[in-house]
Protein backbone atom coordinates (compact mmCIF):
# COMPACT_ATOMS: atom_id res chain seq x y z
CA UNK A 1 0.00 0.00 0.00
CA UNK A 2 0.69 3.04 -0.95
CA UNK A 3 3.52 2.62 -3.55
CA UNK A 4 6.23 5.03 -5.15
CA UNK A 5 3.67 5.22 -7.67
CA UNK A 6 0.84 6.36 -5.52
CA UNK A 7 2.72 8.86 -4.04
CA UNK A 8 3.46 10.46 -7.32
CA UNK A 9 -0.35 10.27 -8.36
CA UNK A 10 -3.56 9.93 -6.34
CA UNK A 11 -2.03 9.41 -2.55
CA UNK A 12 0.03 12.48 -2.69
CA UNK A 13 -2.83 13.93 -4.32
CA UNK A 14 -5.05 13.96 -1.48
CA UNK A 15 -2.47 14.36 1.30
CA UNK A 16 -1.78 17.58 -0.09
CA UNK A 17 -5.40 18.60 -0.57
CA UNK A 18 -5.54 18.01 3.49
CA UNK A 19 -2.15 19.13 4.13
CA UNK A 20 -3.34 20.90 7.42
CA UNK A 21 -5.30 18.62 8.62
CA UNK A 22 -1.98 15.72 8.28
CA UNK A 23 0.32 18.37 9.98
CA UNK A 24 -2.95 18.11 13.63
CA UNK A 25 -2.35 14.10 12.77
CA UNK A 26 1.33 13.83 12.76
CA UNK A 27 2.64 16.60 14.29
CA UNK A 28 3.00 15.25 18.34
CA UNK A 29 4.81 12.20 16.68
CA UNK A 30 6.95 14.14 14.62
CA UNK A 31 7.67 17.14 17.70
CA UNK A 32 9.03 13.89 19.90
CA UNK A 33 11.43 13.27 16.84
CA UNK A 34 12.70 16.45 16.37
CA UNK A 35 13.34 16.58 20.22
CA UNK A 36 15.21 13.45 19.99
CA UNK A 37 17.33 14.71 17.07
CA UNK A 38 18.14 18.01 18.64
CA UNK A 39 19.96 19.48 15.95
CA UNK A 40 21.63 22.24 16.42
CA UNK A 41 22.87 25.61 15.23
CA UNK A 42 24.69 25.59 11.86
CA UNK A 43 24.02 21.92 11.23
CA UNK A 44 23.19 20.18 7.44
CA UNK A 45 19.68 18.27 7.93
CA UNK A 46 18.23 16.08 5.46
CA UNK A 47 14.53 15.78 6.27
CA UNK A 48 12.93 12.39 4.21
CA UNK A 49 9.67 12.31 3.06
CA UNK A 50 9.46 16.49 3.89
CA UNK A 51 5.35 16.30 2.68
CA UNK A 52 4.24 20.05 2.73
CA UNK A 53 7.30 21.61 4.46
CA UNK A 54 6.12 21.37 8.24
CA UNK A 55 9.20 19.07 9.60
CA UNK A 56 11.53 21.13 7.18
CA UNK A 57 10.40 24.29 8.70
CA UNK A 58 11.03 23.50 12.15
CA UNK A 59 14.02 22.13 11.30
CA UNK A 60 15.17 25.51 9.38
CA UNK A 61 14.32 27.31 12.47
CA UNK A 62 16.81 24.96 14.99
CA UNK A 63 19.75 25.09 12.75
CA UNK A 64 19.48 28.96 11.93
CA UNK A 65 20.87 31.16 9.11
CA UNK A 66 24.36 29.04 9.57
CA UNK A 67 22.81 25.24 9.04
CA UNK A 68 21.01 24.50 6.40
CA UNK A 69 18.17 21.93 5.55
CA UNK A 70 17.34 19.83 2.39
CA UNK A 71 13.81 18.02 2.13
CA UNK A 72 13.22 15.58 -0.25
CA UNK A 73 9.88 14.01 -1.46
CA UNK A 74 8.85 12.32 -4.50
CA UNK A 75 5.20 13.04 -4.45
CA UNK A 76 5.07 16.47 -6.74
CA UNK A 77 1.67 18.04 -5.05
CA UNK A 78 3.21 17.91 -1.48
CA UNK A 79 6.57 19.64 -3.32
CA UNK A 80 4.30 22.34 -4.51
CA UNK A 81 2.82 22.99 -0.98
CA UNK A 82 6.09 22.99 0.67
CA UNK A 83 7.74 25.23 -2.00
CA UNK A 84 5.18 27.60 -0.85
CA UNK A 85 5.61 26.89 2.22
CA UNK A 86 9.31 27.47 2.21
CA UNK A 87 9.25 30.26 -0.47
CA UNK A 88 12.33 32.95 0.44
CA UNK A 89 13.72 30.64 2.89
CA UNK A 90 17.44 31.10 2.72
CA UNK A 91 18.69 27.97 4.38
CA UNK A 92 16.26 25.28 3.18
CA UNK A 93 16.74 23.53 -0.13
CA UNK A 94 14.04 21.15 -1.77
CA UNK A 95 14.26 18.01 -3.72
CA UNK A 96 11.60 16.30 -5.54
CA UNK A 97 13.24 12.98 -6.32
CA UNK A 98 13.34 9.01 -5.05
CA UNK A 99 15.60 9.52 -2.03
CA UNK A 100 16.12 5.65 -2.81
CA UNK A 101 18.21 6.50 -5.95
CA UNK A 102 18.48 10.00 -5.70
CA UNK A 103 22.70 10.75 -5.76
CA UNK A 104 23.35 12.60 -2.94
CA UNK A 105 26.88 14.15 -1.76
CA UNK A 106 28.57 11.19 0.16
CA UNK A 107 28.71 12.42 3.96
CA UNK A 108 26.68 15.82 3.30
CA UNK A 109 24.56 16.01 6.14
CA UNK A 110 25.03 16.31 10.00
CA UNK A 111 21.93 14.77 10.72
CA UNK A 112 18.88 12.28 9.02
CA UNK A 113 15.55 13.35 9.95
CA UNK A 114 12.14 11.45 9.12
CA UNK A 115 8.47 12.01 10.06
CA UNK A 116 6.79 8.82 9.08
CA UNK A 117 8.49 8.86 5.37
CA UNK A 118 11.07 5.81 5.74
CA UNK A 119 8.24 2.91 5.50
CA UNK A 120 7.10 3.67 1.76
CA UNK A 121 10.63 2.47 -0.37
CA UNK A 122 10.42 -0.37 -2.83
CA UNK A 123 13.74 -1.53 -1.99
CA UNK A 124 14.22 -0.53 1.71
CA UNK A 125 17.52 -1.82 1.77
CA UNK A 126 18.92 0.04 -1.12
CA UNK A 127 17.13 2.98 0.18
CA UNK A 128 18.76 3.03 3.59
CA UNK A 129 22.29 2.33 2.08
CA UNK A 130 21.96 5.60 0.12
CA UNK A 131 20.70 7.78 2.95
CA UNK A 132 23.15 6.23 5.38
CA UNK A 133 25.80 7.14 2.64
CA UNK A 134 24.52 10.86 2.71
CA UNK A 135 25.36 11.44 6.57
CA UNK A 136 28.97 11.79 8.05
CA UNK A 137 30.39 9.17 10.05
CA UNK A 138 28.96 9.48 13.34
CA UNK A 139 26.00 11.52 12.39
CA UNK A 140 22.59 11.42 13.80
CA UNK A 141 19.53 10.00 12.57
CA UNK A 142 16.18 9.70 13.98
CA UNK A 143 13.40 7.92 12.07
CA UNK A 144 9.76 8.05 13.24
CA UNK A 145 7.19 5.73 12.69
CA UNK A 146 3.91 4.17 12.90
CA UNK A 147 3.70 1.04 15.62
CA UNK A 148 1.14 -1.73 15.18
CA UNK A 149 -1.70 -1.16 13.54
CA UNK A 150 -3.75 -2.29 16.58
CA UNK A 151 -1.98 -0.28 18.75
CA UNK A 152 -3.25 3.05 15.72
CA UNK A 153 -7.13 3.66 16.92
CA UNK A 154 -7.22 6.19 14.26
CA UNK A 155 -6.45 3.09 11.40
CA UNK A 156 -7.36 -0.23 13.46
CA UNK A 157 -10.94 1.24 13.73
CA UNK A 158 -12.23 2.21 10.65
CA UNK A 159 -10.53 -1.22 9.28
CA UNK A 160 -12.40 -3.46 11.73
CA UNK A 161 -15.45 -2.27 8.86
CA UNK A 162 -13.52 -4.00 6.34
CA UNK A 163 -12.94 -6.90 8.66
CA UNK A 164 -16.86 -7.25 9.27
CA UNK A 165 -18.86 -5.58 6.81
CA UNK A 166 -15.78 -5.76 3.41
CA UNK A 167 -13.94 -9.09 4.06
CA UNK A 168 -13.17 -10.26 1.08
CA UNK A 169 -9.78 -9.45 -0.09
CA UNK A 170 -9.25 -7.57 3.09
CA UNK A 171 -5.60 -6.28 3.02
CA UNK A 172 -2.75 -7.40 5.58
CA UNK A 173 -1.83 -4.15 6.82
CA UNK A 174 1.23 -5.90 8.69
CA UNK A 175 2.28 -7.61 5.21
CA UNK A 176 6.16 -7.20 4.01
CA UNK A 177 6.29 -4.11 1.21
CA UNK A 178 5.70 -0.40 1.39
CA UNK A 179 3.32 0.90 3.30
CA UNK A 180 2.26 3.26 6.59
CA UNK A 181 3.09 -0.52 9.11
CA UNK A 182 5.41 -1.56 7.34
CA UNK A 183 8.02 -0.77 10.16
CA UNK A 184 5.37 -1.70 12.80
CA UNK A 185 8.18 -4.51 14.63
CA UNK A 186 11.63 -3.69 15.55
CA UNK A 187 12.54 -7.03 14.64
CA UNK A 188 12.07 -5.44 11.14
CA UNK A 189 13.55 -1.71 11.14
CA UNK A 190 16.58 -2.61 13.39
CA UNK A 191 18.25 -5.46 10.99
CA UNK A 192 17.00 -2.82 8.13
CA UNK A 193 19.10 -0.03 9.73
CA UNK A 194 22.31 -1.91 11.05
CA UNK A 195 22.07 -3.90 7.68
CA UNK A 196 22.79 0.04 6.29
CA UNK A 197 25.49 1.26 7.98
CA UNK A 198 24.01 2.21 11.10
CA UNK A 199 24.62 1.62 14.20
CA UNK A 200 23.49 2.36 18.32
CA UNK A 201 19.88 1.73 17.12
CA UNK A 202 17.20 2.71 19.93
CA UNK A 203 13.80 2.82 19.82
CA UNK A 204 10.94 3.75 22.31
CA UNK A 205 7.13 4.45 21.93
CA UNK A 206 5.50 7.76 21.79
CA UNK A 207 2.22 7.34 22.22
CA UNK A 208 -0.80 10.60 21.81
CA UNK A 209 -3.99 11.36 20.87
CA UNK A 210 -4.28 11.67 17.43
CA UNK A 211 -6.94 14.07 16.46
CA UNK A 212 -8.58 13.77 12.85
CA UNK A 213 -10.43 16.40 10.83
CA UNK A 214 -11.17 17.32 7.67
CA UNK A 215 -13.34 19.97 6.12
CA UNK A 216 -15.01 22.94 7.93
CA UNK A 217 -18.76 20.98 9.02
CA UNK A 218 -19.21 21.97 12.69
CA UNK A 219 -19.83 18.42 14.13
CA UNK A 220 -16.19 17.45 14.85
CA UNK A 221 -17.74 13.66 14.00
CA UNK A 222 -18.22 14.65 10.83
CA UNK A 223 -15.03 16.50 10.57
CA UNK A 224 -13.49 13.43 11.75
CA UNK A 225 -15.64 11.07 9.57
CA UNK A 226 -14.48 12.76 5.92
CA UNK A 227 -10.70 12.63 6.84
CA UNK A 228 -10.75 8.50 7.61
CA UNK A 229 -12.70 8.67 4.48
CA UNK A 230 -9.50 10.16 2.21
CA UNK A 231 -6.98 9.63 3.97
CA UNK A 232 -5.27 6.18 5.59
CA UNK A 233 -6.24 2.41 5.32
CA UNK A 234 -9.45 2.88 5.15
CA UNK A 235 -9.79 4.64 2.21
CA UNK A 236 -7.43 3.00 0.26
CA UNK A 237 -9.77 -0.13 1.02
CA UNK A 238 -12.58 2.07 -0.47
CA UNK A 239 -10.84 3.38 -3.55
CA UNK A 240 -12.90 2.48 -6.43
CA UNK A 241 -15.71 1.17 -4.04
CA UNK A 242 -19.79 2.79 -4.75
CA UNK A 243 -21.76 4.96 -2.98
CA UNK A 244 -23.33 2.16 -1.18
CA UNK A 245 -20.50 0.36 0.47
CA UNK A 246 -19.06 4.06 1.47
CA UNK A 247 -22.45 4.87 2.80
CA UNK A 248 -22.01 1.64 5.16
CA UNK A 249 -18.49 2.88 5.96
CA UNK A 250 -20.00 5.98 7.29
CA UNK A 251 -22.85 4.94 9.27
CA UNK A 252 -20.57 2.19 10.66
CA UNK A 253 -17.90 4.81 11.87
CA UNK A 254 -20.86 6.90 12.75
CA UNK A 255 -21.71 4.90 15.58
CA UNK A 256 -18.55 3.50 16.82
CA UNK A 257 -16.72 6.71 16.80
CA UNK A 258 -19.59 8.95 18.74
CA UNK A 259 -17.63 8.67 21.90
CA UNK A 260 -14.30 9.53 20.74
CA UNK A 261 -15.53 12.99 20.28
CA UNK A 262 -13.82 15.33 23.17
CA UNK A 263 -12.85 19.16 23.31
CA UNK A 264 -14.33 19.79 20.17
CA UNK A 265 -12.52 16.84 18.09
CA UNK A 266 -12.31 13.59 17.41
CA UNK A 267 -9.25 11.78 18.98
CA UNK A 268 -8.34 8.40 18.77
CA UNK A 269 -5.49 6.95 20.15
CA UNK A 270 -2.20 6.90 18.69
CA UNK A 271 1.36 4.70 18.91
CA UNK A 272 4.96 5.80 16.85
CA UNK A 273 8.49 4.46 17.07
CA UNK A 274 10.98 7.54 17.81
CA UNK A 275 13.96 5.67 16.32
CA UNK A 276 17.70 7.35 17.08
CA UNK A 277 20.69 5.69 14.64
CA UNK A 278 24.04 7.04 14.57
CA UNK A 279 26.16 6.69 10.95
Amino acid sequence: MASREEWVGRTGQEWARRGDALDVLLGPAGDAGLEALAVGTGQRVLDLGCGGGASTERLAAQVGPDGHVTGIDVSPDLMELARARLAGQANVELIEADAERHAFTPGGFDALFSRFGSMFFDNPPAALTNLHSAVRPDGSAVFVAWRDIMRNQWASVPMTFVAEEMPAGTPNMGAPGPGPFAWAEPQTFVPLLEGAGFRDVRHRTHEFMAELSDGDDPDPLERGLSFMMRIGPLASRLKGAGDEAKAQARSFLSRRLARHVQDGALKLLASAWVIEARA
